[in-house]
């Protein structure tokens, strides 16, 4: 601590030196120009007593006296003069030194300021809490306000944040008994501050509406509202209030409003954060979901296929020496279930990974799809444009396969179709891809909702998919009217030639 002082004192006076150099060299240059004069004055005395001396032939008694007078009377002058310099100089050197101890003090706040805010900003970078960031930005506010002289005893703060439809405490200062305290209401200063997107300082919290419902703000004199929102995002308000009456100058709410922003992105990280934990779910759910479908249908399909298959060459074996025409009709049956398993096994191969979608692009891939469709359930398949899919990148046409074959098996599955469409063309720089049937329909409403409630099936998947590359998704459907499922795609962002 002794040798940060002494570090803070060679500072100060290493500043105080630095005046008075500049000053002293003015000083010299103003003595010599002094000199100069008087020089310059007796020079002239002593003309002119020559002159009267040599030329005029006066007698000394008449002007010897006058000039005497005359030139004690420069000598005291000047003399007057000087003192009066080494005075004003004496006191420039206190005006320096007081000068000097101001401006440190000023910059030492400063450096204490942006240390404040940088320590803000690496507990930011460091942590995911916002329970830590807040804490921190109250702790920047409450410096800002024993710098302007309010003890801390006398400082109240807070951070109030949404929680269903309520502004509820999170972080504060000298708000314990306030924490179970919810607003309800945007009213008053906090629904100035909100609706404005400004800070609102306000003299009188005790009868405002909003700030008067915090037992801990009625006591202060002023207290300074700050909006905590990304354009129409709403995340709460920050409060900063003294019980000593107070104007806060631009500086101190540029500070408050540095704190309040780096807030807002404590704020926005840790909903980031939170959305991806729960995508990392949606996705580890979905898997577990395709996993256990897929375990469902080896079981319900090859697996017991292939034990029939095992269980009737049994059969045939013991067939072979008794009745050898039935052993070779047994054959064919089970040669013809042997082909049908097979085919079962061929059409999983390719839910999982089409090769012919990376070999011959996505209009070959969904016309081999359809026909899978038309030979299981006997519903009529047509595609038209299949060309114009090559207009897509590899992945888009990936991804867009796969909302295709969702939309697929939901109309085989539910619509009781006769027929499927899929058509592919280009509008302008848009490529659009529909799916449409001819069966029963459905409300697109409860329908939709049944699926955001359940989670990531269905058309949100599809949705989803749309969105990773650009697109969008529209499904137009009544009951009895069928269904056409519409996705756009933008070329200029997942066309082949991006």
């Amino acid at each position: 601590m002794a040798k940060k002082k002494g570090q803070k004192a060679d500072k100060i006076e290493q500043y105080k030196n630095q005046l008075k150099k500049i000053l002293q060299k003015e000083f010299r240059a103003w003595r010599f120009r002094a000199w100069l004069w008087l020089a310059i004055i007796l020079g002239i005395g002593g003309g002119g007593f020559w002159f009267f001396r040599t030329q005029l032939r006066q007698p000394p008694m008449e002007w010897v006296s006058e000039l005497t007078f005359f030139a004690a009377s420069i000598f005291v002058l000047f003399f007057v003069l000087l003192a009066m310099v080494n005075g004003r100089q004496r006191r420039l050197n206190f005006l320096i030194a007081d000068a000097a101890q101001e401006e440190y003090g000023y910059l030492r706040t400063g450096i204490k300021r942006a240390k404040a805010l940088q320590e803000l900003a690496t507990t930011l970078r460091a942590t995911l809490s916002v329970e830590r960031v807040l804490d921190s930005a109250l702790n920047v506010c409450t410096m800002g306000l024993q710098e302007m002289g309010i003890p801390e005893k006398h400082i109240v703060a807070g951070i109030l944040l949404y929680e269903e439809g309520k502004l509820v405490i999170v972080a504060h200062r000298r708000l314990h008994h306030d924490l179970n305290s919810e607003i309800t209401e945007e009213v008053g200063a906090i629904g100035d501050a909100l609706t404005q997107a400004e800070p609102v300082i306000t003299n009188e919290p005790d009868s405002d509406p909003s700030l008067s419902s915090l037992g801990g703000l009625r006591r202060c004199e002023t207290v300074v509202c700050l909006p905590l929102r990304v354009g129409f995002n709403l995340f709460g308000v920050m409060l900063v209030g003294s019980e000593v009456k107070i104007q806060f100058s631009e500086e101190y709410m540029d500070l408050f409003q540095a704190v309040a922003d780096q807030a807002v992105i404590a704020l926005q990280n840790a909903q980031l954060y939170q959305n991806l934990e729960q995508e990392k779910q949606r996705l580890i759910e979905a898997e577990s979901e395709a996993r256990k479908e897929l375990a469902r249908d080896l079981h319900d399909g090859p697996t017991q296929s292939v034990s029939a298959i095992a269980m009737r060459i049994n059969f045939v074996r013991s067939l072979l020496n008794v009745n050898a025409e039935q052993a070779m009709t047994e054959l064919f049956q089970i040669e013809e279930l042997a082909n049908q398993t097979a085919k079962d096994i061929r059409g999983m191969l390719f839910t999982l990974r089409p090769l012919i979608l990376e070999t011959q692009g996505l209009g070959p891939a969904i016309n081999t799809l359809m026909e899978q469709i038309e030979e299981d359930s006997n519903i009529q398949t047509r595609l038209f444009g299949s060309e114009v899919s090559d207009l897509l990148n590899p992945k888009a046409q990936g991804v867009l396969f796969y909302i295709i074959e969702e939309a697929l098996n939901n109309a085989r599955k539910y619509s009781q179709a006769d027929s499927l469409e899929v058509r592919f063309w280009q509008e302008q720089d848009l490529f659009v891809a529909r799916i449409q049937d001819d069966g029963a329909g459905f409300d697109v409403e409860s329908v939709t909702g049944d699926y955001e409630s359940r989670g990531s099936l269905g058309m949100v998947n599809m949705k989803e998919r749309a969105e990773m590359i650009d697109g969008s998704i529209r499904v137009d459907s009544q009951p009895g009217r069928g269904t056409a499922i519409t996705v756009v795609v933008p070329l200029d962002k997942q066309g082949i030639r991006v």
